[in-house]
């Protein structure tokens, strides 16, 4: 089997709190609480014009988390990652 058949492709590298939630099936406020607690790869964006700006939005970098879930199921043991097969 070939990596590159399971990965799931989508047209952004990041999307916002909402929409990542939507994707994951997770509420947002789950989510949000995964990002406080630096369980997913986030990207900050301020408004540039601004130079005191506080972080206007998070937004979850999903070629990462993909990444990242990826190498914690091929990290498992064999019996466990290849039982359902």
């Amino acid at each position: 089997m070939i990596k590159n058949d399971y990965e799931v492709k989508y047209p952004l590298d990041a999307v916002s709190v909402e929409k990542f939630s939507e994707l994951l099936g997770k509420p947002e406020t789950a989510v949000r609480k995964m990002i406080i607690n630096n369980k997913l790869p986030v990207v900050e964006l301020t408004d540039p014009e601004v130079a005191a700006a506080r972080v206007g939005e998070r937004w979850v970098v999903i070629s990462e988390f993909n990444h990242r879930v990826l190498e914690a199921y091929y990290n498992r043991p064999a019996e466990e990652r290849d039982a359902w097969a």
